[in-house]
């Protein structure tokens, strides 16, 4: 047993993630300076990030879903119903028949000295054996505190010499766990200084003064409470008063008792007393989060370049707590450690494939943010893929280099599973990509509750029925629906029915809104039965709607069919009335630069929305677009854009791929 868990540790410390029985590793950092990349003569160098440690790199989220809380509480509330349940002793104090000196194995003290044995005994002695279970108690964490192997805070490490040995490869760091986390408590060390709890996935130790005890009529109204939860990480959290009480932590469950316009407000334990907290909305929501583009990248954006932490130590997180805190604000539960995440969900066995086939796999079958990447001994969040390159988000400690050297990632990061390949010290069985043995798909089972109103809202806008994973048409013909294929976030190797809104579009947010590819994403096969399949279909059905009747009076060929064309004629005619008060708003609306035309949307092979006579572009010459313009511009006011969007359009300005001239005719954005 002890023989099988010391190697697998060997393999987890390349990457840094622990893998005993229960924990795993952390994150750290962002631009690195020159001089201190990639010296592969050195032992312990830094790896060079290919990719901008920003958010904004990573391919866009195309889901938005809303997961049930009801799994994740479940298990968190668990340790509320294990009063009597009878235990295997060895199983729950397993650290200590792991982490024991011997001939071979020597551990040494944060003073470089070598541990003796005297002090593994003391701390066996303290940890109280024969009190297990026997005050068998309720509590809740009352501060953001570590989970222990043994009941002290010193650490024990391996030989700190040895490249990916040292800090921060504490032996005896489990997890750390967010303030009012529930807890199992079974007994207290002889010292009384320390709990032996269990939560939700581990058993370890806690400090005394970290815990409140509570009544079962406690752990029963605490779990009725409604929650909120955290978006952006080490926030500090005041009183009404203005006194700090705890630092906000990324999947962090609080109860919340009211909210208005700007804040949450509850009541806490904090240091065992009950405190009233006040959580601002600008790094928190009510629990759990709506998963979508802007959260992700709201919490990601808070954690990258994080120091890697391996087990938790310091507050930071490895690669399992990493996936463990961040899929939780979703509602989505995850054990602890990364061999069992990798047992979660659907799992795809990639063991013997060459890395294009793993590439392959992963690129059909993985569901970005949604899908594990496992490799023995760590985890990643599978984030998409552009061109040929696949994302992952992972907190690592680094690869292996040559003469058993370590090239450092160091920190919660963005990467391929290419990283390093320019490197002549790694070879490429170290590579990321080499090591990867599976992925895992999670599929929360009480998920995708946006899903029937994304249905609906394509119901409504185009008059069908969509049933049986079938869009149906009046006609008696169908398409297929969903093809459950990933795309990338332009869907350039086409769309389905179902991607066509699976983003959702920020119509009448202020410009400054982040910007998103809604709307992008269109499906031709419906587009045709809608609009028309050909060129000559679509000529059939074009109308004249009259551009501004009171300056300009031009006539364009938009269609008539789906409401098209009486959208267009409603937003000429409210924006003739603004340019009567607002004459200087025809500047931006003359000459506008096409509605219909039968063509392929540049460097695709792809139909433009022109196409079919859904669309308009206007302030031609002040337009900027992606592929030519230098960075984001609009100069189009946004009370046109609102105009617009009041009747169904959606603007090409909100864009990631911009294009400030395009407004397209797309009904089922606003449902």
């Amino acid at each position: 047993m002890k023989k099988g868990i010391f190697l697998a540790l060997s393999v987890a410390l390349f990457l840094g993630c622990s893998q005993t029985t229960k924990p795993e590793p952390n994150k750290q950092q962002n631009a690195l300076p020159d001089e201190n990349v990639y010296k592969p003569n050195e032992r312990i160098s830094l790896l060079e990030f290919e990719v901008k440690q920003d958010a904004s790199s990573l391919p866009q989220n195309m889901q938005s879903a809303s997961f049930a809380q009801d799994e994740i509480l479940k298990r968190r509330f668990k340790v509320f119903t294990l009063r009597g349940v009878k235990f295997n002793p060895n199983d729950a104090f397993w650290a200590f028949n792991v982490y024991k000196p011997s001939e071979k194995r020597k551990y040494f003290g944060s003073n470089f000295r070598q541990i003796p044995q005297s002090w593994f005994d003391a701390q066996k002695d303290n940890a109280n054996f024969a009190g297990f279970l026997q005050i068998s108690a309720y509590a809740l964490t009352s501060a953001n505190t570590a989970v222990r192997n043994f009941p002290t805070d010193e650490p024990i490490f391996l030989n700190p010499q040895t490249p990916g040995e040292g800090y921060p490869f504490d032996y005896l760091q489990e997890s750390t766990l967010s303030i009012a986390h529930p807890l199992f408590v079974s007994h207290l060390s002889k010292d009384r200084a320390w709990a032996f709890v269990s939560d939700d996935a581990v058993w370890g130790w806690v400090k005394v003064e970290d815990i409140k005890f509570i009544s079962d009529e406690e752990a029963l109204a605490y779990q009725k409470s409604s929650f909120v939860t955290i978006k952006t990480d080490k926030m500090p959290v005041y009183d009404k008063g203005g006194n700090f009480l705890f630092y906000s932590r990324v999947g962090a469950i609080l109860p919340v008792l009211a909210q208005d316009d700007k804040n949450y407000y509850g009541k806490i334990y904090v240091r065992n007393m009950l405190r009233e907290f006040v959580l601002s909305k600008s790094f928190s929501a009510l629990f759990p989060l709506k998963f979508n583009d802007s959260n992700l990248k709201t919490i990601l954006s808070s954690l990258l370049t994080q120091p890697y932490g391996w087990g938790g130590v310091d507050k930071l997180r490895d690669c399992s707590l990493f996936t463990k805190d961040l899929l939780a604000s979703f509602g989505v539960w995850l054990p602890r450690n990364s061999r069992a995440q990798a047992n979660m969900g659907e799992k795809i066995n990639l063991k013997g494939l060459s890395n294009a086939a793993k590439s392959k796999e992963i690129k059909e079958k993985g569901v970005p943010y949604l899908t594990l990447v496992h490799l023995p001994g760590h985890i990643m969040l599978y984030a998409g893929y552009k061109g040929d390159d696949i994302y992952v988000v992972h907190d690592a400690w680094g690869l292996k280099t040559a003469n058993n050297g370590r090239a450092l990632i160091g920190a919660t990061a963005i990467t391929t599973l290419n990283i390093g390949q320019n490197r002549s010290d790694i070879q490429s069985a170290n590579l990321l990509i080499s090591k990867v043995d599976s992925i895992n798909v999670m599929r929360p089972e009480q998920g995708m509750l946006d899903k029937a109103r994304k249905i609906s809202a394509l119901q409504r806008a185009y008059d069908v029925k969509i049933e049986e994973n079938l869009v149906k048409f009046s006609d008696g013909t169908s398409l297929v629906y969903d093809d459950f294929k990933q795309k990338d976030e332009e869907c350039s190797t086409g769309a389905d029915i179902e991607d066509m809104n699976a983003l959702d579009y920020a119509a009448f947010s202020p410009l400054s809104t982040a910007l998103s590819d809604a709307g992008r994403c269109r499906n031709y096969e419906l587009l045709g039965k809608i609009y028309g399949s050909s060129e000559s279909a679509v000529k059939a059905n074009l109308v004249d709607v009259i551009w501004l009747k009171d300056f300009l009076n031009l006539p364009l060929k938009f269609n008539s069919k789906n409401g098209a064309a009486a959208a267009l004629q409603d937003v000429s005619n409210e924006l003739n009335e603004m340019v009567k008060s607002d004459p200087n708003l025809l500047e931006y609306l003359k000459d506008p630069g096409g509605t219909f035309k039968w063509r392929i949307i540049a460097g695709t092979n792809r139909l433009s929305a022109h196409s079919y006579g859904i669309a308009i572009d206007i302030n031609v010459k002040k337009s900027h677009y992606w592929q030519w313009s230098k960075g984001y511009e609009n100069l189009i006011p946004e009370k046109i854009v609102r105009v617009f969007e009041k009747h169904k359009f959606v603007w090409g300005g909100r864009w990631k791929h911009f294009d400030t001239m395009h407004f397209e005719y797309r009904p089922e954005m606003f449902e």
